[in-house]
């Protein structure tokens, strides 16, 4: 319950008026890098996460081709349930899309940029527009990452937990992440034959029940980020 009042609190912060950044704003400020990648990359610097690590993980989660964007980015609409990933044209058909689950009985779903995962983290969300959000998304990605860093003092650890607490799981989903992050650092094409990534194959936010302890570094990440999208600050 505290989530949510935190999370009612925050959406205060994040509105000045009617000019709430979204998404369609996020992506024109940067419009080869789509309406994660900024989130992201901010989101990166503002927790000392190593470069393109995130961004690794993302693309791992919820990666595809965009035409509009001319490259291979994470997609902020993205759906996977019942073994398979769903990339919606837009926030609203995802929204429906999981409504359509959801009211099938289907619980176990992973949402936006990230993957956040429903059953698990749904109710740190008010809304399923506050989940699809793409710097609510990534924001509450990123502090259960730098959680699980600061649990087992390893980024590599965390890279694996984010994902599962299998074993097996855990090692391909790692070697995976590695060979996108690997690709990012070196400057190279990623996406397809380059790396063998398709996106939404390995979705599923780390199967806990436990939301991030660091929330309210979350939140101020979150209004941080928020502000400098509003303000057109470019990403390096």
């Amino acid at each position: 319950m505290w989530f949510r009042a935190s999370l009612a609190a925050l959406a205060t912060v994040f509105s000045i008026g009617t000019a709430a950044i979204s998404a369609n704003a996020a992506s024109e400020s940067s419009p080869k890098a789509g309406p994660c990648a900024q989130a992201i990359a901010l989101a990166e610097k503002a927790r000392n996460i190593p470069v393109h690590l995130l961004q690794a993980i993302s693309l791992t989660e919820s990666g595809r081709w965009s035409d509009y964007h001319d490259a291979f980015i994470a997609w902020p609409w993205t759906v996977m349930a019942e073994g398979k990933g769903r990339y919606l044209p837009s926030k609203e058909a995802a929204i429906a899309e999981v409504k359509t689950l959801q009211a099938k009985g289907v619980t176990n779903i992973d949402v936006g940029c990230m993957q956040v995962n429903l059953y698990y983290h749904g109710k740190s969300f008010r809304s399923l527009d506050e989940a699809f959000d793409p710097i609510n998304n990534v924001a509450y990605a990123t502090s259960f990452l730098t959680d699980l860093r600061q649990k087992r003092n390893s980024w590599t650890r965390a890279v694996k937990e984010y994902h599962s607490t299998d074993r097996e799981r855990q090692t391909a989903y790692q070697k995976r992440v590695m060979t996108v992050w690997n690709a990012l650092k070196k400057g190279k094409p990623v996406g397809g034959r380059e790396t063998g990534i398709d996106g939404a194959g390995y979705t599923h936010l780390a199967d806990v029940s436990w939301p991030p302890k660091s929330y309210r570094e979350q939140q101020q990440m979150q209004a941080a980020v928020r502000a400098r999208v509003m303000a057109g600050a470019p990403v390096k």
